[in-house]
């Protein structure tokens, strides 16, 4: 053993590591390349990083004192622990990072192609003395003669072209893009002409490749963002930013390599070449917009939330080291404001809501950790962003989770009995968001909660007296028991967790008054209400209304439109017009901030009551 270290056993993972006395649980946790959740960024603030250590450790912080109730158990918290001598470890189930569902449905619309690449084959002339034209001349004489004035404006493709186009035998392709030529491939490459589209989320990345001749998706994938080891908010990671020296960099280089990841299973499902895949779209908030493009977002979290650019970008793949063909575009999405993004203006993309012109009012939502909230009349629109909070993604709840394996999804209370039904089956491990919104809806419906959401004690009807309990002061209302879950804790739906989803479901839906009141409309001219994003496609539209989450609307359509963002960024992708037209959106949304206005507080708190 080397000198001065100490053991640290991983019984789980039949691991064990050497580390000096004073190293940090979480910077172990990472050398052994054991992955669990710190959705708080390692501050002490969730209690979602719960481990049982045997061993000599540092004595509980101030953080872990505020789950006592945890340490009583023999729980800590690994964010808060550092290592002093040999330690065996053992982590709670629900503090394992798991891959959550990554949502790839979306509507589906028919896109006409109108790409931005386009190949053609050439026969060259050989030089001779009487045609001593220059080698890129040439070339860009033969794009002439069949019409196309493409000039090239690389320097490495003009250092390429001489020796490449001998080897060739002076029959190769031209790659030109927007009167550019950018590639040169020999013989005839015609009908390999490839696109990526990126939707960059907080939670997770998705990519689809397609082809730009015929329009088709060819292969789609997504990861985890690798991002969520410092923070599964976007806040986290801005904090974290600002207090690691290169904090910036590492959280570029962790998306770069994830989207990178992704390319590399996308071609290797199509058997396409990555030198063949030319452009990349990327849609995404405004922040992980800046993480993309290694700019530093903290404007985004200060007032007054300036970002550094909001325009669209457009760059060569080698600038960012995208796995495409080098001289390939980048095209990344504009962005409205601090908390509106590129995902935003793809979804508008995508449903139409700004080129339809009729007397219909639509109103899309996209409820994440930020809720997204657009309203749309003939061709003008209006959106806001509204502090939702992470309650939605399972995040401050006592026995949240993200929406993944053995999280309680659906809940049905019938006669005293509770039913779940759970991602991928099975035990429950925690509840997610569209979970908790059911559970909510139901705990309302049966009268366990009054319209303020306190838990009623004793219940109303007494066939809950056993589901409803009181623990340390607090009520709470027993969703699934000890032996009825995975790892053999109690599933509690807790009174503060109902408060966590109150001021979520709270900003949501008096961002949505406060729109309509800039229309100078009433909710019940509602023609159509979009759901967009991974929890809008799983949320159970009757629970939302019932708990005031959305408008109960009688006449409103009500309807998913899945990733609708990722859509956006294949219509950019394969169509010239959907590119121009995202910037048209951009230049042209009308964004409140409803942080400034005076009367947003007053809607919240309205907002905030169930079944409103």
């Amino acid at each position: 053993m080397e000198s001065g270290k100490v053991k640290l056993h991983f019984p789980g993972w039949q691991k064990t590591i050497l580390v000096t006395p004073g190293t940090s649980l979480e910077e172990a946790l990472e050398r052994a390349e054991i992955q669990i959740r710190f959705p708080c960024g390692g501050k002490g603030i969730c209690g979602k990083c719960r481990i049982k250590i045997k061993g000599k450790v540092s004595a509980p912080s101030p953080a872990e004192q505020k789950h006592l109730c945890h340490l009583e158990q023999g729980w800590r918290l690994a964010c808060q622990i550092l290592i002093e001598g040999e330690c065996r470890v053992q982590v709670h189930p629900l503090s394992l990072v798991s891959f959550p569902k990554i949502l790839t449905s979306r509507i589906s619309r028919t896109i006409t192609t109108n790409p931005r690449i386009h190949k053609v084959h050439l026969s060259l002339p050989g030089p001779t003395l009487e045609d001593q034209v220059d080698d890129l001349s040439r070339v860009e004489r033969s794009l002439g003669e069949q019409g196309i004035s493409a000039l090239a404006s690389d320097l490495e493709l003009i250092r390429k072209i001489p020796l490449f186009i001998r080897k060739a035998d002076l029959r190769l392709t031209a790659v030109v893009s927007n009167g550019k030529l950018f590639e040169v491939e020999g013989g005839d490459t015609r009908g390999n002409s490839f696109g990526v589209a990126f939707d960059v989320g907080t939670t997770s990345i998705v990519g689809i490749l397609v082809d730009l001749d015929t329009g088709q998706e060819l292969a789609a994938n997504g990861v985890l963002n690798p991002q969520i080891s410092h923070g599964e908010d976007i806040v986290t990671r801005v904090s974290f930013v600002q207090s690691h020296p290169n904090g910036l960099k590492i959280l570029q280089k962790e998306v770069i390599q994830a989207i990178n990841q992704i390319i590399k299973s996308l071609s290797g499902k199509a058997k396409v070449k990555t030198d063949n895949i030319y452009e990349a779209t990327f849609v995404g908030n405004t922040v992980m917009h800046h993480f993309l493009l290694g700019i530093n977002p903290l404007n985004l979290a200060i007032y007054p939330y300036v970002p550094a650019i909001e325009k669209a970008v457009r760059l060569k793949a080698s600038e960012l080291g995208i796995a495409i063909n080098q001289r390939g575009g980048l095209l990344i999405f504009p962005n409205v404001a601090a908390f509106v993004g590129g995902d935003t203006v793809g979804v508008i993309l995508a449903t139409s809501l700004f080129t339809r012109r009729d007397k219909k009012l639509r109103l899309a939502v996209d409820i994440g950790t930020n809720g997204e909230i657009i309203l749309a009349q003939d061709g003008r629109i209006v959106c806001a962003s509204s502090a939702a909070g992470p309650a939605f993604e399972g995040a401050r709840i006592s026995r949240g989770m993200r929406a993944e394996k053995g999280a309680i999804e659906r809940v049905r209370l019938r006669e005293g009995r509770v039913e779940v039904g759970v991602i991928a089956g099975g035990r429950p491990r925690g509840v997610c968001g569209s979970g908790l919104v059911d559970a909510v809806s139901e705990l309302f419906r049966e009268k366990i909660i009054d319209s303020s959401g306190r838990i009623l004690f004793p219940p109303v009807k007494k066939i809950w007296n056993r589901r409803v309990i009181k623990r340390e002061g607090s009520s709470g209302f027993l969703l699934a028991s000890e032996n009825e879950s995975a790892g053999g804790f109690p599933i509690i739906l807790t009174q503060n967790d109902i408060r966590e989803l109150q001021l979520g479901k709270g900003a949501i839906r008096a961002g949505i008054q406060i729109l309509l009141g800039k229309l100078g409309l009433q909710e019940e001219r509602v023609d159509e209400v979009l759901l967009a994003g991974a929890f809008g496609s799983e949320i159970d539209p009757r629970s939302a209304q019932n708990i005031g989450l959305l408008p109960a609307l009688s006449g409103a359509k009500v309807r998913s439109v899945g990733n609708a963002a990722s859509l956006g960024a294949i219509m950019a992708l394969l169509s010239q017009e959907s590119w121009q037209e995202a910037q048209e959106i951009s230049r042209n949304v009308e964004y409140v901030e409803l942080a400034a206005l005076s009367n947003f507080q007053s809607a919240l708190a309205e907002g905030m009551r169930i079944g409103v």
